[in-house]
């Protein structure tokens, strides 16, 4: 793809030297911007051409821009710039209009058009963000093949959307419906609550007070306080219990004979004495682990249990909450530190 620079034919009247300057700038960028164009550098070149165009809007730089929009691929946007070159730039080298004209024409084949009919005129129409005009549009949008996101949106109306799919040199057509968004609707004021007075102790009645944020905590820490107890107890069981697998083990590794003798639980013995003594071994050995994690979670548990319950106590609790706190702490250091005894704590 060779670039081909486009330059200003400068009428012969006086300008102001600001329009010299411009022109100057936009011309050096044009250069700049050909040269990346040769060296493939499309994205820079695009860049460099919109730099030009900004100072001085000449149509004959649509050229360079379908140039450099076909190098990347954007090839609905090089048939409008192309198109715009055409119309626009009727004194432009006859051979430069003939390329653009053969441009246009393939690449018309190669993209996709939609046609957006919509009940509601003003509308903003954007495909993949990018804005496209207001409804009725004048002449379809063409689009590169592939998924698109159309959106037709209205201040006040329900927007419109719609993925569409473009297929090169196809034509789509879109019925977008906007609907008036119906007002929001208040929602009604929560009734205030209801209390239902209670009797009081001398016949009349009274209303029920609801719990407080402090009493609905405490029943909550309480919930928490019997939870972590039963979990507690559950942990220690299960350690107790592997506590016992892991006796039982060791004391079939102690007693059983091989041909080779005894088992040895010394690693630096071959099999630990002969065949099973390795199994036997291993077993009582992950039981031990797993009895020591089991009451380790259960004294924490239990630790635990007891502070819920402590916190949970019902203001102005006198010596009778307190001993039972203290007999929940006991307890669990008992349980912590005598694996296998059982507490049975009265709260």
């Amino acid at each position: 793809m060779t670039a081909v620079l486009l330059l200003f034919s400068t009428p012969r009247v006086s300008r102001a030297a600001s329009d010299d300057d411009a022109r100057a700038t936009a011309k050096a960028k044009l250069v700049e911007g050909g040269d990346l164009l040769k060296q493939g550098e499309y994205a820079p070149a695009l860049s460099r051409f919109q730099e030009a165009y900004d100072l001085v809007k000449s149509p004959k730089i649509q050229y360079n821009f379908g140039l450099a929009y076909m190098g990347l691929g954007r090839k609905a946007d090089a048939v409008e710039a192309f198109e715009k070159f055409l119309a626009e730039a009727l004194d432009a080298n006859p051979d430069l209009r003939a390329n653009a004209e053969r441009h246009r024409s393939t690449l018309s084949q190669q993209v996709g058009t939609l046609v957006v009919e919509c009940d509601t005129d003003g509308a903003e129409i954007s495909v993949d963000g990018r804005s496209r005009g207001v409804t009725p549009l004048a002449a379809p949008i063409r689009l590169d093949p592939g998924p698109h996101q159309l959106v037709v949106e209205k201040a006040g109306v329900a927007p419109f959307a719609e993925k569409v799919t473009a297929v090169g040199g196809r034509r789509a057509t879109v019925q977008a419906h906007l609907s008036i968004a119906p007002p929001p609707v208040a929602e009604p004021a929560a009734p205030p609550p209801v209390i239902t007075p209670t009797p009081s102790l001398d016949g009349t009645s009274e209303p029920a007070t609801p719990p407080s944020p402090q009493a609905r905590a405490r029943a909550l820490e309480r919930k928490l306080a019997w939870g972590s107890g039963a979990l507690a107890v559950v942990s220690l069981g299960f350690g107790i219990a592997e506590r016992l697998i892991a006796s039982g083990k060791f004391q079939d590794f102690n007693s059983k004979t091989t041909t080779y003798g005894k088992c040895d639980a010394d690693d630096r013995v071959r099999a630990h004495g002969g065949e099973g003594c390795d199994d036997l071994l291993s077993a009582g050995r992950s039981a031990q682990t797993r009895s020591t994690i089991g009451l380790i979670a259960g004294g924490a548990l239990g630790v635990a249990s007891g502070l819920l319950f402590y916190l949970s106590r019902p203001e102005g609790t006198g010596a009778s909450s307190t001993s039972a706190s203290a007999r929940t702490f006991t307890c669990v250091a008992e349980l912590a530190a005598h694996a296998g005894l059982v507490c049975a704590a009265r709260f």
